[in-house]
């Protein structure tokens, strides 16, 4: 059915201003939701999509989500993997033997105080080789032992032309109490 020009007129004169303004409007907010609301509304369902996917994954690994207590327990059972301090010395010293470092005697100091979960090793080492050793060293420390940090590092040069370089580190080792009793110094 093919309207005339005619007829559209009448058809318009009959609903009159308010008409068209309503028609107006309802031709805006089809727009508006086609533009703005339905994009929306199809991530909303995406969204959901992937919640629900890691909600299955997360059940069929048998894993619950956290708590805030089993989210702590979590993060101190991090540093609790059964090595001592011990342990973690023999692996710097290996590390340091395995890139070509020569270790001078080091020393490390035990910060802990009554009552925390985590005890520091401050361990202090005198370095020398080339700088690409020291750095390589460095960070198969950091690769290995995930529980240290590096504090801080400082080379000197004594001249121009050596290949040598010496290095003072300062590595922090964080261990659970119960670890660092088997270490060092206690």
């Amino acid at each position: 059915m093919r309207l005339s020009r005619a007829a559209l007129e009448r058809s318009l004169r009959r609903i009159g201003l308010a008409g068209i303004a309503a028609i107006g409007v309802l031709l805006a907010c089809a727009a508006f939701w086609a533009s703005a609301i339905f994009p929306l509304s199809e991530r909303l369902h995406a969204a959901r999509a992937d919640a629900r996917a890691l909600q299955a994954r997360l059940t069929a690994t048998g894993g619950k989500a956290h708590t805030a207590e089993g989210g702590i327990e979590a993060f101190y059972g991090f540093f609790a993997d059964g090595k001592t301090a011990a342990d973690r010395l023999e692996t710097i010293f290996g590390l340091a033997a395995k890139a070509g470092i020569e270790l001078d005697k080091g020393s490390y100091r035990y910060n802990g105080t009554v009552g925390e979960r985590l005890v520091r090793y401050e361990v202090s080492l005198p370095l020398r080789g080339s700088y690409a050793q020291i750095r390589r060293f460095l960070a198969s420390v950091l690769n290995e032992i995930p529980v240290a940090s590096l504090d801080r590092v400082g080379f000197e040069k004594k001249r121009i032309g050596d290949e040598k370089v010496e290095a003072n580190v300062i590595f922090t080792l964080f261990l659970a109490r119960a670890a660092a009793s088997g270490g060092p110094g206690n």
